[in-house]
């Protein structure tokens, strides 16, 4: 099925409702660290392994 014009808006406007984008700059080496530290612990993608960090630093005991 393709994705169609209703659908971006449908997802656009859940995302706008539910979701807050936090924008962070990082030195290159930083960046390029981080990624390889995700690879090797078989992390999907940078911005999941950041959301889980933020879920465990964050949880009320």
């Amino acid at each position: 099925m393709a994705y169609t014009e209703a659908s971006k808006r449908a997802t656009a406007k859940y995302k706008k409702s539910n979701y807050k984008r936090i924008p962070l700059d990082v030195k290159i080496e930083d960046y390029e660290r981080l990624k390889a530290y995700c690879d090797r612990m078989g992390e999907a993608s940078i911005n999941g392994f950041l959301r889980k960090l933020i879920n465990e630093k964050t949880k009320e005991d």
